[in-house]
């Protein structure tokens, strides 16, 4: 097939930006998401097919693209939905492609053959029906910012969702059982990240915490705080009920925060960043979090960091 030229990227993707025929960027990247992990594609293919065809976002950026928690432009989107679908061409594989962000940029990308009709529900996208082809790891991913508003706990993937938040719950923590994760320890694959992340940040503590029906469990520590606790009292499980970064700069200062026990008392928490990690369901089960005993200035490049990590723990969940 032949590669898609970056000129006629840019000018679809600008030109038609507000045209019906766009596809939603969370749609297309779940797309991806799913086609790299149905074929089990390697990262490092992806990557480097995706910078034969002059790429211009790099390595992190790619990474968090692939995770659902970073969003490329258009142009970058498309030019890696054709490395992904330039490997499945490749190997043989006959998953559905990567789709691209309109039928315009399709055509002429020479793989839309590859490309699994999208059924379009009264309330969006319809993605209940499974992948087709060589699709070993099976399912679908979450899209970036889908949250369902009812299901504060699960990033929404099918085109609408009426689960009452207790079953949305139990299918959660039902989850978390299921990963295995509670039962094997501490791992050397998670705390890589913790430290990492402590040593990135220069905090006191990096955790990875699991959040059961009525428990923090940590399975990853890196510094002197971070313990198990009841749910009740754990910041990681406010974390875990909105999809986004938690930040509390001083707690102290803080009025939602600055007579929680972990604040006033105990570790005298003053500094807590803290973003969700979900299964390969999209059910968010943990989070990777800092914390440090003084307060602390967090940017937003640092909230992009932060969320990068997230994604190295839930490639780490999903292998």
């Amino acid at each position: 097939m032949a590669h898609i030229p970056r000129v006629a990227l840019q000018g679809n993707s600008e030109e038609l930006v507000e045209e019906p025929g766009m596809l939603d960027e969370y749609v297309q990247q779940w797309s991806a998401i799913q086609a790299v992990r149905a074929a089990a594609l390697h990262l490092d293919d992806v990557l480097t097919t995706y910078a034969e065809l002059a790429g211009e976002a790099d390595e992190l950026e790619i990474q968090g693209y692939l995770s659902g928690l970073v969003m490329l432009s258009a142009p970058e989107r498309d030019l890696l939905a054709q490395a992904v679908n330039e490997l499945l061409d490749s190997t043989g594989s006959t998953v559905d492609g990567a789709h691209y962000s309109d039928q315009d940029v399709a055509s002429l990308s020479g793989y839309s053959e590859y490309l699994r009709e999208l059924a379009l529900s009264p309330d969006g996208y319809d993605f209940t029906a499974p992948p087709v082809g060589d699709h070993g790891a099976g399912g679908g991913l979450p899209a970036a910012g889908s949250a369902d508003p009812a299901d504060p706990t699960h990033t929404a993937v099918d085109g609408g969702d009426d689960r009452d938040p207790d079953e949305a719950e139990f299918r959660r923590v039902n989850a978390l059982y299921e990963s295995g994760l509670l039962e094997t320890g501490p791992e050397e694959r998670f705390d890589r990240i913790t430290r990492q992340a402590r040593d990135h940040f220069g905090v006191s503590s990096a955790s990875i915490a699991l959040i059961t029906e009525d428990a923090q469990v940590i399975k990853s520590v890196v510094g002197p705080i971070g313990q198990d606790l009841p749910r009740a009292v754990a910041l990681c499980a406010k974390t875990i009920e909105r999809e986004r970064t938690l930040v509390i700069p001083d707690a102290t200062t803080d009025p939602q925060w600055r007579d929680h026990p972990l604040v006033s008392g105990g570790p005298r928490i003053r500094f807590y960043a803290g973003h969700p990690v979900s299964t390969a369901d999209g059910w968010r089960i943990g989070t990777l979090c800092l914390i440090d005993d003084r307060p602390r200035t967090f940017t937003e490049e640092d909230v992009q960091v932060l969320r990068r990590l997230a994604g190295q723990v839930q490639r780490e969940l999903w292998v």
